[in-house]
């Protein structure tokens, strides 16, 4: 009796022993979940609260900025259907400086568009607290792969953006760089709500503020993103050609078919960038 009594006890003292050793786990995690949650606020309001501009250059383009915040709000209330019609029907009738001034010495400037797949669902299932967080988290990593290349960010709406690259090279590599990066994120926000973006990318010229080819080139960047999956990056013709010197073996195609774009004639072919994640 007295050794089961000895037996039982030994096990009782194993057992807490275990127990307090899952406790003190669980509170270590738990203190590590809320250092990372403190930190996501942190890094959240420094994003949302810039620094004062130091230059009128500066100070234009946080008005531009500042415009793209007033649409991203009525976007995560649903206001906004489209991002990337958003966009294209605002560079068609306001074509940018920024765009202009970023054109290669031929008079070409390369455009990437991009969006979240199912943005809408996203938002309604997430509520839009946790929306905009996801938001932050997805607009950095875009912002650091355009940063990464060169490329200059004309305009956001809801959770789209317009880039302007000074060749095709950089615009193809920054569109893998974002695929790529939102693969292998370890940024809990998208972590628990993995996002899945849609690029398409267009090389053509940039001419005055009149020009239809400026307008035209516009739209169908646009277009080409709009045809695009999650995770996908589509690209021109133009585009496959700017790259085909290149030599990068980063740079490699499949092709995607021919296809009709909405208000522009004719048939387009497309071509798929192979991304290795």
């Amino acid at each position: 009796m007295t050794a089961t009594l000895a037996v039982l006890c030994a096990l009782l003292v194993v057992a807490v022993l275990a127990l307090a050793t899952t406790v003190g786990r669980l509170r270590r995690r738990l203190a590590l979940s809320e250092a990372m949650v403190r930190q996501l606020e942190a890094d959240l309001d420094t994003a949302l609260r810039p620094r004062p501009p130091v230059s009128p250059a500066e100070r234009a383009m946080r008005a531009l900025v500042g415009t793209a915040a007033r649409v991203r709000e009525r976007g995560v209330a649903g206001a906004v259907s489209d991002s990337l019609e958003d966009l294209a029907a605002w560079a068609a009738d306001q074509p940018s400086e920024d765009i202009l001034s970023i054109a290669a010495p031929d008079g070409t400037v390369t455009l990437l568009f991009s969006d979240i797949e199912d943005s809408t669902a996203l938002n309604d299932r997430l509520g839009d607290k946790a929306w905009v967080r996801v938001l932050a988290a997805h607009d950095a990593l875009v912002r650091a792969a355009v940063d990464k290349r060169r490329g200059r960010v004309v305009k956001l709406a809801g959770d789209g953006f317009m880039v302007a690259f000074r060749d095709p090279v950089s615009a193809v590599l920054a569109a893998r760089g974002v695929q790529r990066a939102l693969a292998r994120t370890l940024d809990p926000r998208l972590r628990l709500t993995p996002v899945r973006v849609r690029i398409g990318v267009h090389t053509g010229t940039a001419i005055s503020r009149d020009g239809d080819y400026f307008g035209r080139n516009v739209a169908m960047a646009a277009r080409v993103a709009g045809l695009a999956d999650g995770g996908e990056v589509l690209v021109t013709e133009a585009v496959r050609e700017g790259t085909a010197d290149s030599g990068d073996r980063r740079m490699r195609f499949e092709d995607a078919g021919t296809v009709e774009l909405k208000g522009l004639p004719g048939e387009h072919p497309l071509w798929r960038l192979v991304v290795e994640t």
